[in-house]
């Protein structure tokens, strides 16, 4: 398994770290420390960079939201062929209060891409 850091990132630009992101795209907690770098992707997780019981998404309200980024992520993926888009364990840190990664995540992510070539799962 890779260990994502800016220095790799810097020496791997046609890498892209897709990371679990909120709503608002700020906040700098777990992987997204990296969000400041040029070849990185957020997929939302949160609704909020903060520790509130509202900034967590539950199962059943993230359903749609997972669809809308999957979709977008898709498109990103397939129109650049020429980029390798390592995808982090999206959701499973900090987002995972209400277990979104193990529910609707993990088990919706790998099936719908792991059959493109420039996708890597990281865990």
């Amino acid at each position: 398994m890779k260990y994502i850091t800016t220095q790799y990132l810097w020496s791997h630009q046609n890498e892209v770290f897709v990371f679990g992101d909120n709503n608002k795209r700020v906040g700098c907690g777990g992987a997204a420390k990296l969000r400041g770098e040029p070849n990185t992707y957020g997929f939302i997780t949160k609704k909020a960079p903060d520790h509130n019981d509202g900034s967590y998404y539950h199962p059943e309200e993230y359903e749609g939201v997972f669809v809308r980024e999957y979709v977008k992520l898709h498109n990103e993926i397939k129109t650049h062929p020429e980029k390798k888009y390592l995808i982090s364990k999206l959701g499973a840190g900090l987002a995972n209060r209400y277990h979104i990664f193990e529910k609707i995540i993990e088990p919706n992510l790998k099936s719908g891409l792991e059959h493109l070539p420039n996708v890597e799962f990281l865990w």
